[in-house]
């Protein structure tokens, strides 16, 4: 017997093609959730607003000072970002947890890392457009007056992957911690109190501001507005903002992936990917 083979021109996938699908496929799958879910969103939207308005009108005395919430809108844009990170990445792991679907999901030729980054980037979209939406909506529905400049992107970006790194971290704690709710929360308020969302860091006692530099985007909201305020990085770069941040963007990245893979493959050997 003879075996006829046909010629074909589609050449195999590349591991660099491969990998990209993988990722491709997780960032849509996050996508798809976050649409469905897109109530809920909209509701944390309002809930936030209503309460950085509240939190506005006490500290002004019953009055909104515009120049106050020029400095502080950044620090809720950041908050937004940060809490959509860790709150849906947490609550989206800990449902897979429960539902045994995470245990399958590791079947697939997908490693970890290239998994979760393709969540965080979903959420970063997820996030990102919360926050843009909401810094439209208060910049022109109170007149905030922003000059936007080209320099102002760098702390931007560092800002967003900050906020990123730290919902990384709690992703990957869920892994491991089953109570990781209540955590979550507590280090959400932390932000929300010392990450320059009530009022600038810069009006902190000492202490309690060099505190403040170990809290996610606290360092990439005060770099923003230096930079917002001078036209150029030099101001956040000369007192150690900018570098610090970068810093502390690499760390919280770094760490975060490495704790969320390790997590993983100790679940992996000791069963702790099915419903705990």
């Amino acid at each position: 017997m003879t075996a006829v083979t046909l010629p074909t021109s589609v050449a195999p996938p590349t591991a660099l093609t491969l990998q990209a699908g993988l990722f491709g496929n997780e960032v849509t799958k996050g996508l798809r959730l976050a649409w469905r879910r897109r109530g809920m969103v909209v509701v944390g939207m309002l809930l936030g607003a209503l309460n950085y308005l509240g939190i506005s009108l006490f500290i002004g005395g019953g009055h909104l000072v515009k120049e106050m919430m020029v400095l502080t809108l950044p620090g809720l844009l950041a908050v937004v970002v940060a809490q959509t990170a860790s709150i849906q990445g947490s609550g989206g792991i800990a449902e897979e947890v429960n539902g045994g679907t995470l245990e399958q999901t590791q079947l697939g030729p997908a490693p970890p890392q290239l998994q979760v980054l393709g969540r965080i980037a979903a959420l970063a979209v997820e996030g990102v457009a919360a926050a843009a939406l909401l810094a439209v909506v208060f910049a022109a529905g109170f007149g905030l007056d922003f000059t936007w400049h080209a320099a102002a992107l760098v702390p931007a970006v560092l800002t967003l992957l900050d906020a990123l790194g730290y919902g990384l971290l709690i992703i990957a704690l869920t892994v491991r911690v089953a109570g990781i709710g209540a955590i979550t929360h507590v280090f959400n308020m932390v932000i929300m109190i010392f990450g320059g969302m009530l009022v600038p860091v810069t009006v902190f006692p000492a202490g309690i501001e060099t505190f403040s530099h170990f809290v996610p985007t606290a360092l990439g909201v005060q770099a923003l507005n230096a930079t917002l305020a001078d036209g150029s990085l030099a101001t956040p770069w000369s007192d150690g903002t900018l570098p610090w941040l970068l810093i502390h963007t690499a760390a919280s990245l770094t760490a975060g992936l490495a704790i969320y893979v390790r997590n993983i493959r100790r679940a992996r050997r000791e069963g702790g990917l099915s419903p705990r």
